[in-house]
């Protein structure tokens, strides 16, 4: 045996000596240290895990309760959310204290919305960002059904330049004292809100409504036009250039013979008297020579649109102003037709007048 060989083997005995030495004086520790770091380990897994089944349940709890309340069952909704308040995981009794205020102000209750919201904001164990959305939620409850001390006793304190909240604080304060008539408070809340870069755009617009709606409230400046005087101006005008109604007389152009023949529905209140109010046509120079007008030229000269045969014969509607006059003026509706020919028939009695 070499040298080289008996060193090696006394420092191997040597090096098994001492971890034998090691292990007998600490072994046991080795092992308590190692079983505690996987109990720890299966226990932290085991809470986290337990943790998220909790908050699991309750979050299907709370969104279940929600969902009652958005199916029209208010009550179902309280009874399960109150549940939920007594006990459920990590911030789900605020949130369902919260929601609870939200279902009563749904319903009207706004006393029991408010006293709900204020039980939120006093609770010290909640996030403190939470109880500052109940104070504002109270707040807006109050805007209406309460008065401007209680928007401010709740909300005032969220108005800082410091707060997140507050511009909803001060949109708050600002109407209850717009509601309150403190017309000067809400100008500067308002225009604060206004100004402020920082503002929710949403916020920005409600407040510049606002700010106009103040403003509007203030004496119109002499000299103004009113809005009545508008109105009657408007109504006024279209009188003098109103088209012809039902009723009125109707003047064809003076190059028209046969234009007073358009008199007749207007003035006729029976038959005959359309009748008598035709044979009043021969009164044109052609009848005086005793020749009978073209139908051609009569519809050239009278204005666009308009016929000359179906003015002769009164119809229903054509210019009856008596109402007892509308039947008897519906029966030559069904010669309305052969009317083409009245023209040329009408001249035919004053012939003799015109051969004296």
């Amino acid at each position: 045996m070499s040298d080289d060989s008996f060193f090696r083997e006394v420092s191997e005995e040597l090096r098994q000596d001492r971890v034998k030495a090691i292990w007998t004086r600490f072994g046991t520790y080795i092992l308590a240290a190692v079983i505690l770091v996987v109990v720890i380990t299966a226990a932290v897994v085991g809470w986290d895990r337990y943790q998220t089944a909790q908050a699991n349940a309750s979050g299907d709890a709370y969104l279940a309760a929600l969902q009652l309340a958005r199916d029209g069952k208010p009550d179902e909704a309280i009874t399960a959310l109150d549940a939920l308040a007594a006990d459920s995981y990590g911030a789900y009794p605020d949130l369902a204290r919260m929601s609870i205020g939200g279902v009563y102000q749904a319903q009207g209750k706004f006393d029991e919305a408010v006293a709900a919201f204020d039980k939120v904001a006093a609770d010290a164990g909640a996030p403190d960002a939470l109880r500052d959305m109940a104070a504002v939620r109270a707040a807006y409850v109050l805007v209406d059904h309460g008065a401007l001390s209680d928007v401010r006793s709740r909300v005032e304190r969220l108005t800082g330049d410091s707060e997140a909240l507050r511009f909803p604080a001060r949109e708050a304060v600002a109407l209850a004292a717009w509601k309150a008539e403190d017309t000067e408070t809400a100008t500067t809340l308002f225009q604060q809100l206004v100004d402020d870069p920082g503002a929710p755009n949403g916020i920005i617009s409600r407040a510049r409504l606002m700010l106009d709606l103040i403003a509007a409230g203030k004496p119109m400046p002499e000299g103004t036009v009113m809005p009545e005087e508008i109105g009657a101006t408007t109504d006024t005008a279209p009188a003098d250039a109103t088209a012809p109604v039902a009723g009125a007389e109707t003047t064809a152009p003076e190059a028209t013979p046969a234009a007073p023949a358009t008199e007749a529905p207007a003035a006729a209140s029976d038959g005959a008297a359309a009748e008598g109010a035709a044979t009043e046509a021969p009164a044109s120079p052609d009848a005086a020579t005793g020749e009978a007008p073209a139908a051609p030229a009569a519809d050239a000269a009278l204005p666009e649109g308009a016929a000359a045969p179906s003015v002769a014969v009164p119809t229903t509607g054509l210019g009856i102003t008596d109402p007892a006059a509308a039947p008897e003026a519906a029966a030559p509706e069904q010669a309305e037709p052969t009317t083409t020919d009245a023209p040329q028939s009408a001249p035919a009695a004053p012939a003799p007048a015109g051969a004296d």
